[in-house]
């Protein structure tokens, strides 16, 4: 939107309010300004884009709306009037907006965003025009006006924190989509999306906060889906889960500590929002650091093991990268996916062909404690469904059976191998 010389107030410069209103000035009560302003709503309201007559009449009125008096005024229902009038406004004059300052227009955008914290009482007599607003500013896509402004990040910042703070489960499906189309469209058609925004979005997705406010969690959810395709060209999603500190550098956002927790999570959402992720997940599995690699392979786990995960067929490098770590020299790191391989052969039996190979090799780890839960990895999953555990695995059992350590297959009692029977 671009932003043109200041128009001027029809005819002498006086402000030319609606037939049967009369001046609003701070000289009046509030009751008779919430009694004037509704009637100016109305005006506002019933006028389109076509109004040009109306338009240039009403352009001084517009002016004064934004002034300190309506954006700074203590009274509730003349800041929710005002910012009715203000997006209606944005609507009648667009592309191009009545307000030429940038400060102002922040002031504007700031004020209106400060008024959408009403939407979270359903029951509010006032909730109807609130709601009006989200779905004017929705339709018309009002705050992409900002991308002109340097600082537009501030003011998207608070709009997201405002709708993902006020959803509840009171609201219905035409709320909800309102709150989605306002937010898609911030994302999906400016330049890039700050740390800062992603973060207000990704914060959503952390156990704490999911737990706290589920219906943020399902918006948060649903608006990573729609906005994949803008996101996957940002250059912030994948720094802040690569360069976090367990990833080997300290990372600008403030989520870092729960970048596991949200790997998943965006895993669970959708795959494809990690593409730019799984390369460096494949090169930390060949870390010098054994923690670090244990950390990844315990991530990993979960990834490949998932029920309905097609991880392991669809990235066919980091799955035997993956794999690969099943000889790893760090013992934490061959017991985890010892331990993994118990949880892939029950949700991706397909995979055992795969597993088999690697399970043979650890049935003869120098650790007792690898060759036991080689043991115990492959009886479990027969317990489940013996159709899981292919011959090779069931002749690592019986060969275990001439072990004496077996820990698994002696009782209380030193009765060798009484559990393999």
């Amino acid at each position: 939107m671009e932003f043109p010389q200041q128009q001027k107030p029809a005819g002498d410069g006086k402000i030319v309010y609606p037939p049967g209103v009369k001046e609003i000035t701070d000289k009046i009560s509030n009751d008779e300004v919430v009694k004037r302003l509704k009637m100016v709503v109305k005006t506002y309201m019933d006028m389109d884009q076509d109004s040009e007559e109306e338009k240039q009449q009403y352009l001084g009125l517009a002016l004064h709306l934004a002034s300190e008096f309506f954006l700074r005024n203590p009274n509730k229902d003349v800041r929710l009037l005002v910012a009715c009038c203000l997006a209606d406004i944005f609507r009648i004059y667009a592309p191009e907006a009545p307000y030429t300052s940038h400060d102002k227009l922040k002031d504007i955008f700031l004020f209106i965003t400060r008024q959408l914290k009403g939407l979270e009482d359903t029951k509010s007599p006032q909730f109807n025009r609130y709601f009006y607003l989200l779905e004017n500013l929705a339709w018309v896509k009002s705050y992409n006006i900002c991308f002109e402004l340097e600082d537009c990040n501030e003011i998207f910042i608070q709009l997201f924190k405002t709708l993902f703070s006020v959803i509840n489960n009171s609201h219905n499906q035409k709320v909800q989509m309102h709150m989605m189309d306002l937010m898609s469209s911030i994302i999906m058609e400016g330049d890039g999306v700050t740390q800062e925004l992603l973060d207000t979005i990704l914060i959503n997705l952390i156990p704490a906060h999911k737990n706290l406010n589920k219906q943020a969690y399902d918006l948060a959810k649903t608006l990573l889906k729609r906005t994949r395709s803008a996101l996957d060209f940002t250059p912030c999603l994948p720094p802040f889960l690569c360069l976090s500190g367990v990833m080997g550098k300290s990372s600008v956002s403030d989520l870092s500590e729960h970048v596991f927790d949200l790997i998943q999570e965006l895993f669970a959402i959708d795959p494809l929002l990690l593409t730019s992720v799984m390369p460096q997940l494949e090169f930390k599995l060949k870390s010098n650091d054994g923690e670090e690699r244990l950390a990844v392979v315990r991530l990993l786990a979960k990834l490949f093991g998932a029920k309905d995960s097609e991880l392991a067929t669809q990235n066919r490098p980091l799955w035997q990268c993956f794999l690969g770590r099943f000889n790893d020299i760090h013992v934490p790191v061959r017991l985890e996916c010892v331990k993994f391989a118990s949880h892939c052969l029950m949700n991706h039996p397909d995979l055992a062909k795969d597993l088999t190979e690697y399970l043979k090799v650890r049935s003869h780890d120098p650790e007792e404690a690898i060759r036991h839960d080689v043991i115990v990895t492959i009886i479990n999953a027969g317990k489940k469904d013996l159709n899981l555990v292919n011959d090779q695995l069931l002749g690592f059992v019986r060969e275990r059976t001439l072990d004496k350590r077996c820990g698994y297959c002696t009782d209380e009692n030193t009765n060798p191998h009484i559990n393999c029977q």
